[in-house]
C-alpha cells in the first residue's frame, strides 16, 4: 500500500495509509488509515490537528 502525505492550505498534514509514526525517541506508533498532524503549532492534541489552525486564522500555502 501507498503512503501518502498532503500538505492542506491553511489546514493539517493529513496521511493516509499504513505507516509506523515515531516519537522522539523512535518508538514506532503503527498506524492505518488516515490522520491529520497540526502544522499551526497552537493544536491542544499535538502532534494531531484538532481543527484550532480555524479558530487563529492560519495561513500556510505550500507548494513542492
Amino acid at each position: 500500500m501507498t503512503v501518502e502525505i498532503r500538505i492542506q492550505d491553511d489546514d493539517s498534514l493529513e496521511i493516509s495509509g499504513k505507516f509506523d509514526l515515531l516519537d522522539e525517541d523512535g518508538n514506532p506508533y503503527p498506524h492505518h488509515g488516515k490522520l491529520r498532524l497540526c502544522r499551526c503549532g497552537a493544536s491542544k492534541t499535538k502532534p494531531y490537528c484538532d481543527d484550532t489552525h480555524v479558530e487563529i486564522n492560519f495561513d500556510s500555502k505550500i507548494r513542492a
